[in-house]
């Protein structure tokens, strides 16, 4: 992936658009708050949050090259389709998010390095893709990367003419 972009979809930003991302902006994305106000109790009754909201990707970018308003319209149409959003910089996690409110970027079509703002609406997590992990008898260990308290799936394939019997999966959820 070509530095200081990202790819979206099928599309790099820098190499079919000509935009380079100069910062950015998300760790984590924010908890979902779950408290409820209760009649003559002072302060706010906390159920403890658990969830998370949706994050917002801030991404500044600039526009290298001059492109015309008809294909600005184009991007800026592809940009608001939910798809993979990878960053070159964590080229081996990505996020599934769309651009909601275009206005900024359609503000300066003609301007090369004026700086506008990005803000793709995303799920919450960072996704992975498949990991391959081969097992042999005996005790096997898959690390789980992830930063989150979030389930996997593991799929087991058996490439052997033979049935595999007594298999025990035991999930330990990460320690911080």
């Amino acid at each position: 992936m070509t530095g200081s972009s990202f790819q979206f979809g099928n599309h790099n930003s820098a190499d079919d658009w000509g935009i380079r991302v100069i910062a950015h902006d998300f760790l984590f994305p924010p908890k979902r708050a779950r408290k409820v106000a209760i009649p003559h109790r002072d302060g706010m009754y906390d159920f403890g949050a658990q969830n998370f909201e949706e994050r917002t990707l801030r991404l500044s970018c600039t526009l290298e090259r001059k492109i015309t308003r008809a294909a600005l319209r184009e991007i800026v149409y592809l940009l608001c389709q939910k798809k993979q959003i990878r960053l070159w910089n964590e080229p081996d996690k990505y996020y599934i998010g769309e651009l909601y409110d275009p206005d900024e970027i359609l503000d300066y079509p003609m301007e090369v390095e004026r700086e506008f703002e990005l803000n793709f609406i995303c799920e919450p997590f960072a996704y992975m893709d498949a990991v391959d992990a081969p097992v042999s008898s005996g005790h096997n260990a898959v690390p789980y990367r992830g930063t989150a308290n979030a389930p996997c799936v593991i799929t087991l394939h058996n490439p052997n003419s033979y049935a595999i019997t007594n298999v025990t999966i035991t999930a330990i959820k990460r320690r911080i």
